[in-house]
């Protein structure tokens, strides 16, 4: 299906999602169809060379088809697989459950927690910026939510994985993250495909919060198919004497554009953003790093 507004509405009706996130999607559809792609004359943009890249080429759901389970996992305390647009299946720690730990696909957590999603879910990375970031919130399909109650410590990772076995289709998975005051926790988000013969468009993109006092690591390890042109916004809001570090890792995809950025909030805060990529042959990497001093007595390092 194309992308327009009957594929917004397949999407929310194939997740049973509420009407507070179906009037969102909505609304950033209208965006996505009103912008512009962005020019070469945006600060931004000037070094992204877009004139290959076709949205009209891409359909705006992935079937499942039986691709393979990703890589084998070793010791954890949580793993999320999903192929595709289906529902991921979730194994977590009993006793981290028992203890108030919630891990499951985001459109789970839109139905069964709306108290936590609905004033998180794109306050970050807002769908207003731009026609890529409307794009994936009228389009996003799959993704993790992730909360951590107050003073908790979860010590193994929580781990998601994504695998994609289809070309020409939009696979846009999304990560919240929410870390109570002094809670501590590390998650990984793995995205996979193979090499494919028709090009995707696909995404990556996260919003983490860490209240008063949380530590949090994240990862994300992209490894898309050298099919994929992907684009993720990874936003990070930063509470008093909370501490976030973030590592992106790019391997994959034919074109990737990342931006990372951090608000600090809150005094005593502190931003540790890195970003690795090893490209062969004709691969192009972008990534573009922000962060957002928003009072005094905090800290950032980018490497």
């Amino acid at each position: 299906m194309g992308l327009d507004i009957r594929a917004v509405e397949e999407i929310a009706s194939l997740h049973n999602e509420p009407d507070w996130l179906r009037a969102r999607r909505r609304n950033a559809f209208e965006l996505f169809e009103n912008f512009d792609l962005p020019s070469r004359t945006e600060e931004e943009w000037r070094r992204t060379d877009l004139k290959k890249l076709d949205l009209s080429r891409f359909a705006a759901m992935e079937s499942a088809n039986g691709a393979p389970t990703a890589d084998p996992i070793g010791d954890v305390a949580g793993v999320l697989r999903q192929r595709g647009s289906e529902p991921g299946k979730v194994e977590l720690d009993p006793d981290l459950a028992a203890g108030g730990v919630i891990f499951c696909p985001l459109s789970q957590a839109a139905r069964e927690h709306p108290n936590l999603i609905e004033r998180h879910l794109f306050a970050l990375t807002t769908a207003d910026r731009d026609k890529f970031t409307a794009l994936h919130a009228a389009f996003f399909s799959g993704g993790t939510f992730v909360y951590i109650p107050d003073g908790l410590v979860v010590e193994k990772p929580l781990v998601s994985q994504y695998w994609s076995s289809v070309g020409g289709a939009l696979v846009l998975p999304h990560t919240l993250i929410l870390a109570g005051e002094g809670s501590q926790v590390t998650c990984l988000d793995e995205f996979l495909s193979p090499d494919l013969d028709l090009p995707a468009y696909c995404s990556g993109s996260a919003e983490i919060y860490a209240g008063r006092g949380a530590n949090v690591s994240y990862m994300s390890l992209q490894r898309w198919g050298k099919h994929a042109w992907q684009f993720a916004d990874q936003k990070i809001h930063i509470g008093q004497e909370a501490t976030v570090r973030l590592v992106h890792i790019g391997l994959g995809s034919n074109f990737s554009k990342n931006r990372v950025e951090a608000r600090l909030a809150g005094p005593g805060g502190s931003a540790e953003l890195k970003a690795l990529f090893f490209g062969a042959d004709d691969q192009t990497f972008d990534f573009h790093t922000l962060q957002d001093h928003r009072c005094g007595n905090t800290t950032s390092d980018l490497l």
